[in-house]
């Protein structure tokens, strides 16, 4: 165990060789939130707000990490800038996801109030708020977005619930020759979550790709149909989704579009076979996600 919920201690750790994995206790239970592997930040929160630990984190193997104390923080910004670009690309992520939910929070409810001022009745909000489900406590570190509805609207869900003992395989696959030509490999194991996916950078080290976190980077031409960082698959606990990041086009889940442009940023991922179009319509990047 590197640290418990509720404790307070303010360093951060970035994972040099191992795996980490981040969870929260409900009903008595651990509820996995993340696990990290080889390059991932965590606990860097807690040198910026300086309360307890808002998560239980604890090595699923032999694993060595880098830890970062607020002063070694200071001491760099001043001596050794550099090694802080991993920890900066952390912040930035955890800035764009809250800058996302809140500009989707403001648009939801602007459109709300002019359909009052019509006199028309609001159709149902979507909110980016914890998931409301047993097991499944309030968490300041990963959230789903889930609708605000009526009891007789249904709510998309998964079909069927996670098998005993949980899904024991996620695998991500190039659907078509497009896609599978500017991947890495054809197929992706998916062992760490989230699992951010965004576009390749030609040249590694000037700009914003300083602070590109990808653990799958595809290759794109212009038109661009894959942002640079454009979605992430994301746990918590046995449900599996998919967040778009604030990609420019847009992200199509099993036919559901997700993005800043629809009412929600993410969508549950199904048992069995999932399929995932990054971009337009008429994109070419269409990938299959397999939970078993």
């Amino acid at each position: 165990m590197i640290f418990r919920e509720g404790e307070l201690s303010q360093e951060a750790y970035r994972i040099l060789r191992g795996r980490v994995e981040i969870s929260i206790t409900g009903e008595g239970k651990p509820v996995v939130l993340a696990q990290l592997g080889e390059g991932d930040i965590f606990g860097e929160m807690a040198m910026v707000d300086e309360r307890p630990r808002s998560a239980s984190a604890q090595c699923m193997e032999v694993t060595e990490c880098e830890v970062l104390t607020a002063e070694n923080f200071n001491e760099a910004v001043l001596q050794r800038p550099e090694i802080l670009i991993p920890y900066l690309a952390s912040f930035f992520e955890r800035l764009r996801t809250a800058n996302d939910r809140l500009r989707l929070e403001m648009r939801l409810r602007a459109q709300a109030e002019q359909k009052a001022l019509a006199g028309i009745e609001p159709a149902p909000v979507v909110r980016a708020v914890p998931v409301a489900t047993p097991g499944l406590p309030p968490s300041l570190e990963r959230t789903r977005t889930i609708p605000s509805v009526p009891p007789s609207i249904p709510v998309s869900v998964p079909t069927a619930p996670a098998p005993q003992g949980g899904y024991q395989s996620v695998v991500l696959t190039a659907l078509n020759d497009h896609a599978r030509a500017r991947m890495p490999e054809g197929t992706v194991t998916i062992q760490k979550f989230p699992f951010r996916v965004g576009r390749k950078h030609d040249a590694p080290g000037k700009g914003v790709t300083v602070f590109a976190a990808n653990d799958l980077p595809i290759a794109d031409e212009k038109p661009y149909q894959i942002s640079r960082n454009h979605c992430s698959i994301e746990r918590e606990g046995d449900h599996f989704f998919v967040r778009d990041r604030g990609s420019s086009l847009g992200t199509l889940v099993n036919d559901v579009p997700i993005g800043l442009a629809e009412n929600t940023l993410t969508q549950d991922l199904r048992p069995g076979v999932n399929e995932i179009l990054l971009g337009s319509d008429d994109s070419q990047f269409r990938f299959q996600v397999t939970l078993s």
